[in-house]
């Protein structure tokens, strides 16, 4: 099993990193593993954070395990009075991906191309707009 550790992805613009922090490994099967994005203000609270997950479990008959995938991106900005940060609003990521028990693992290696494909230009443009394309 992969060992626990921050997460360094690019943001938006393609160039620079962002790192997710690990904060909690999965303590057993079906428990999630935990990463909060760290690098932004210091003086955002803890809540107020990105956060993503990472869960796995058998499914109901046992013949495949699932990857459950969810992600938290609040809007946090200080209030008017420039005193408190708020999130009013928030973006919200989930997805399962099943791997059959029986599929060898060359195939398994090759879905990973689903994570990729979310990280595309066309579908990251697609999350700018809230649109798919057309």
């Amino acid at each position: 099993m992969p060992s626990m550790a921050n997460i360094t992805v690019k943001k938006h613009d393609g160039t620079t990193d962002s790192i997710w922090t690990a904060q909690t490994a999965a303590a057993a099967d079906t428990g999630p593993a935990v990463w909060r994005k760290d690098d932004v203000a210091s003086d955002v609270p803890i809540g107020l954070r990105p956060t993503f997950t990472l869960r796995s479990k058998d499914n109901g008959p046992r013949t495949a395990r699932q990857l459950i995938v969810s992600g938290f991106y609040p809007n946090a900005y200080l209030d008017a009075s420039g005193v408190q940060y708020v999130a009013p609003d928030s973006m919200v990521f989930s997805g399962i991906l099943t791997l059959p028990k029986n599929v060898p693992p060359a195939t398994s290696q090759e879905a990973v191309q689903f994570f990729n494909l979310l990280a595309s230009a066309l579908i990251k443009s697609c999350v700018d707009v809230g649109y798919a394309p057309t």
